[in-house]
């Protein structure tokens, strides 16, 4: 009898299986796009043409929001999270866009509990549920032979989204390229000097509505200075020396 109980009591003493916390810690980093969300029983308006997105690296948050870039802070414990102070850039949209903007972000500012429904990442909170579904990271592409679409623009630390038509750059093994601006055509050749990209005989044709002429004199700018050029996944960000640049993304 006190061998049983001794045995009984040793069983007692062992770690439950899989009771180490490591082994439940749910898979929540990487890029999620909203697939459905509510907001005190109404859905939330998605409109069409654009996207939210949600994007979890450590304790940074960012993505889109239909309309601008956010950002901000991630605290991620167990089945809690929060987002700390939510911020974006400055682009106005249609206000059908701007207006499913402040709703998600709202949205995020008040979630709570993080959950994985099987391939969905749900965020919740009071009144609020939000949907994800996984973005598969896009492989590496090489400078040439890609056609790159314009995302954003930014002015050191200030970005800023694209405006018109979907502004393009396609760099030919030939050392020709061709593009635009998102309201003017562009092409000439392109050659290389150290780590920098040069186009020296760009040229651009066509006219610009006037909501277009900011964006179509940053995207000259940049290229037609000289620009440094980084390549990660499906991004290309190019730079010039004067802080001014452009973030590309690989058209699947």
């Amino acid at each position: 009898m006190r061998l049983l109980l001794l045995l009984l009591a040793a069983v007692l003493a062992l770690p439950a299986c899989g009771s180490d916390a490591s082994a439940g810690a749910m898979d929540v980093e990487g890029e999620w796009q909203l697939h459905s969300g509510t907001v005190d029983g109404e859905t939330l308006p998605q409109p069409d043409g654009t996207t939210a997105t949600l994007a979890l690296t450590g304790d940074e948050a960012r993505g889109r929001s239909f309309c601008n870039h956010w950002f901000a802070t991630a605290r991620v414990e167990g089945t809690s999270v929060s987002f700390d102070g939510i911020g974006g850039t400055e682009m106005g949209c249609d206000p059908d866009v701007m207006s499913a903007e402040t709703a998600f972000l709202a949205a995020l500012g008040v979630v709570t509990t993080v959950a994985r429904d099987g391939e969905d990442l749900v965020l919740t909170g009071n009144g609020v549920e939000l949907r994800f579904t996984r973005v598969e990271p896009i492989p590496d592409r090489r400078l040439t032979g890609t056609r790159w679409v314009l995302e954003s623009l930014f002015d050191g630390e200030t970005a800023s989204s694209t405006v018109g038509e979907p502004a393009v750059l396609h760099l030919a093994e030939d050392g020709t390229f061709e593009g635009s601006t998102g309201c003017r055509a562009l092409s000439g050749t392109w050659t290389t000097s150290g780590d920098t990209v040069m186009f020296p005989d760009l040229r651009a044709d066509g006219d610009c509505a006037t909501d277009a002429v900011r964006q179509d004199s940053h995207v000259v700018e940049v290229l037609g200075d000289g620009f440094r050029v980084h390549v990660q996944a499906g991004r290309l960000t190019a730079a010039n020396p004067n802080g001014l640049g452009l973030v590309y993304r690989a058209e699947t």
